[in-house]
């Protein structure tokens, strides 16, 4: 399990007297995790802010990707008056893996709610805090995103599970694709039998990673083809969050484009 997560707040001072407050009281059930207040209002240079309630400019988080990648989780804090920039900011994020972004909404009627989780957020609390659901929302999220070393009550399958899972994998040799535009998926498929027919002279710990890494492949690259190359659709099919299945593509190197009918062919 693991030992700490490092929480990114986004301070705006539009926010700072009700968030402050909602905060302290979590703090007796934020143990392991850490939080990390982006002041990122004292950098802004932008004179056109000036007559907005957030002096942040809506490209922030699209231009830190990077930095905010040594945190776990991201709360982000939303009112009446921030929603028209919070919306705004989401949507700039470019597409493709990025942490987690958990929202604390302060008064949002349920549209405002569905509207931001459609673009993008993981998940949301609504103020007043309720201290067990805050702590369970976030580590929930957080488990949910994949992490090299690193898992939070992430689930394992089964032994018979997996090894049903590893006979479908391989059953799948025998379908072909339907996209023309490359036969880089079919090798995926074909190197399948070959890993499950080696595991026998290996331990069982990298027998079994190997079989769990082949199912992970074989999953995203029929769903994506089973959806012509739409990720958004692939993911909510998987019951995934599009973010997550995002990771798992950049973890085989998956490109969606390989799925997509060709242009002439519509």
């Amino acid at each position: 399990m693991r030992q700490q997560i490092d929480c990114a707040v986004l301070a705006i001072s539009t926010h700072r007297a009700w968030l402050d407050s909602a905060l302290k009281q979590m703090e007796p059930a934020s143990a392991r995790i850490r939080m990390h207040y982006l002041d990122w209002e004292t950098d802004a240079q932008h004179e056109d802010l000036t007559v907005s309630p957030v002096q942040v400019d809506v490209q922030a988080f699209a231009k830190s990707a990077v930095s905010l990648r040594r945190f776990d989780v991201c709360l982000l804090p939303v009112s009446l008056e921030t929603l028209g920039w919070t919306r705004q900011a989401l949507a700039a994020i470019p597409r493709g893996p990025f942490i987690p972004v958990i929202g604390v909404f302060n008064s949002l009627r349920s549209a405002a709610m569905q509207d931001l989780m459609e673009l993008g957020m993981a998940d949301f609390v609504r103020l007043p805090l309720c201290a067990d659901e805050y702590r369970a929302r976030i580590l929930n999220t957080v488990s949910k995103v994949p992490r090299a070393g690193n898992s939070l009550r992430e689930p394992e399958l089964m032994y018979g599970e997996l090894s049903t899972t590893a006979i479908n994998a391989v059953r799948l040799h025998r379908q072909p694709f339907r996209t023309t535009k490359s036969n880089k998926g079919l090798q995926y498929r074909q190197s399948a039998l070959n890993r499950i027919t080696q595991a026998g002279s290996e331990s069982f710990r990298a027998s079994k990673a190997q079989v769990v890494e082949q199912f992970e492949r074989e999953y995203v690259t029929r769903a994506l083809e089973q959806h012509n190359g739409n990720i958004a659709k692939a993911s909510r099919a998987s019951s995934k969050h599009r973010r997550a299945f995002w990771a798992l593509m950049r973890k085989y190197q998956i490109d969606a484009d390989l799925y997509r009918p060709e242009e002439d062919e519509e």
